[in-house]
């Protein structure tokens, strides 16, 4: 059942986590509102993978680079896939994420998606 997954998502997570999608804008404040923006994006993005591709904690401060991908059922309603390259810097505290912010350039999936034009280089 896809609401399951963003149930999962979050007890990875501190009760007073802050979660922050730098490129989309987006600060969550607890479980709760990132179980929400958890839901809102697998609807939108109901294939999502998140591929790890390298990550280092140490002494409680971390950092994962990743690939992001997947098919716009909901951002634009394309249709298309996308996938984008993007990192996340991190405090654990307890075995638990208390606090993420994620990076990625948000153009490059409006790009995919047709939403952006590609630039000409020139």
């Amino acid at each position: 059942m896809e609401l399951a997954r963003p149930h999962k998502v979050v007890t990875f997570y501190t009760e007073d986590v802050v979660y922050e999608d730098v490129a989309y804008g987006v600060v969550n404040h607890g479980r709760a509102e990132l179980r929400k923006f958890a839901a809102g994006f697998f609807e939108a993005v109901p294939d999502l993978k998140l591929e790890v591709i390298n990550t280092s904690v140490h002494k409680g401060h971390g950092s994962v680079e990743w690939v992001l991908s997947g098919t716009d059922r909901g951002l634009y309603k394309t249709g298309k896939k996308f996938s984008v390259r993007g990192a996340s810097v991190f405090e654990m505290r307890g075995g638990k994420c208390s606090a993420n912010k994620d990076f990625y350039d948000f153009a490059t999936i409006m790009r995919q998606l047709g939403m952006l034009q590609q630039e000409k280089a020139g």
